[in-house]
């Protein structure tokens, strides 16, 4: 719009400019067949010249020209201002013959000067009373004044219009920045919930964000509540399935016949089952806790001093590097199981040296390893150990769930986990999970 309407303006203001130039010209055209006469003897006179002191300074600018066009078409000039001092102002043939088709009105034309000046010109053929003969007269002047006029004007309007533009885009960001300032601020208080920062929308908004506010409150406790009422229901789940398996293990304990055998395996099968279903459901339903944080190096240096005192025997070194900042987005029991599953895996196959670091993978997502010098794993077994039940050696003892579990809960959290060698040696687990800054 703004382009538009400076176009419209230059050109407005262009035709202006013109049209007061034309104007000139048209009363020095009037003037000079006013004063233009024929003698008895058939020569051309003037009565009177224009009085514009312009058309008597030598190449001034502003010219007149009159010439006699006879009954036969022959072009001769009778009379010119003294500002053509000894030249003529060469008008194209092509002019006079549209003059002479249009009789009477006014032909314009753009041309060079005696200078070599660009003219603007305006020729009209007029007849005298009782003469045969046709008068051509022209007059014209410089329209480099005038073009320099338009350019300015042309500055002038792209300034002006361009502040005006700058203005109306600071005033838009402006407007926007103010208007959508409470939305910006819900946004962050959101941020703080979801990191943790928070435990619910807090704050003074328009009225229009108040019930969006208090929705996401509403979400929030509901959440929560949801989330209590799964950890209830699989507490009361895991007590009533665990119940009647404990006494049936108990009752065939000793193994004398042949069907006290078989229900002992498959009540130990089924144990191990439902703690591992309980167990997921449990990881899901706390993986599904908005706004939970833990300390990294926390639970590291709480689960280091554990195994130590653990392996103790066994003289076992434990490195722990992990950042002071980092911030595991999740619940510290969770975080708990991760390393404890994987330190203690870690521990059982070194032999005597464990590390466990971490650091900022992503802005969401951090990485932490644990590694040993054991012997390691072929990388074709590394896939399946992370399967439910398969473990590292069928002599040790254990439900080979830790691997399936540590595999489970970071699904839970939308990570990554894998297998790779160590540079100690041994095996090196990874993990990918969601992270966020202590300062946030």
């Amino acid at each position: 719009m703004l382009i538009a309407g400076a176009f419209v303006l230059t050109t407005q203001y262009q035709r202006s400019v013109h049209r007061v130039d034309d104007e000139r010209l048209d009363a020095v055209i009037e003037s000079l067949a006013a004063f233009s006469e024929i003698s008895p003897d058939g020569k051309f006179y003037l009565t009177k010249t224009p009085g514009d002191a312009r058309f008597e300074r030598a190449f001034s600018g502003h010219y007149w020209q009159v010439a006699r066009i006879s009954k036969h078409g022959a072009v001769e000039q009778v009379a010119q201002s003294e500002s053509l001092f000894d030249s003529d102002l060469n008008i194209p043939k092509t002019i006079i013959s549209d003059a002479k088709t249009k009789a009477g009105m006014n032909v314009k034309a753009d041309f060079l000067g005696p200078d070599s000046e660009p003219l603007r010109s305006i020729t009209r053929v007029v007849r005298l009373p009782d003469q045969v003969s046709v008068l051509a007269i022209t007059a014209a002047a410089d329209r480099r004044p005038g073009d320099k006029e338009i350019a300015r004007f042309r500055a002038i309007v792209a300034w002006t219009l361009g502040l005006f533009a700058t203005g109306l885009v600071v005033a838009v960001i402006l407007q926007v920045r103010i208007g959508l300032a409470p939305l910006y601020k819900i946004s962050s208080a959101i941020a703080q919930v979801r990191e943790g920062g928070a435990e619910k929308v807090e704050g003074d908004y328009p009225a229009e964000l108040m019930p969006l506010a208090e929705e996401l409150n509403n979400l929030l406790s509901h959440n929560k509540e949801v989330v209590e009422r799964a950890r209830t229901h699989v507490g009361n789940l895991a007590h009533a399935l665990k119940t009647p398996i404990s006494v049936l293990l108990n009752e065939t304990a000793q193994n004398k016949t042949k069907l006290e055998r078989l229900v002992q395996r498959q009540a130990s099968t089924m144990a191990r089952q439902v703690d591992h279903h309980l167990r997921r459901a449990s990881m899901a339903a706390r993986a599904q806790v908005i706004g939970s944080r833990t300390s990294v190096i926390d639970a590291a240096n709480d689960m280091q001093r554990t195994l130590e005192r653990l392996f103790k025997t066994q003289h076992m070194l434990i490195d722990v590097d992990v950042p002071e900042l980092l911030i595991f987005r999740g619940e510290r029991q969770d975080l708990d199981e991760l390393l404890g599953n994987l330190m203690e895996n870690a521990c059982k196959w070194s032999r005597g040296h464990v590390r466990v670091g971490a650091r900022q993978f992503s802005k969401t997502m951090m990485e932490i390893y644990v590694e040993d010098d054991g012997n390691g794993l072929p990388a074709e077994k590394r896939k399946t150990v992370l399967a439910r039940g398969e473990r590292l050696d069928e002599n040790a003892p254990g439900s080979g769930l830790g691997l399936s579990i540590v595999s489970d809960l970071v699904g839970a959290y939308g990570g990554k986990i894998w297998l790779e060698s160590s540079s100690l040696g041994g095996l090196r687990v990874v993990l990918h999970l969601p992270s966020s800054s202590r300062s946030e």
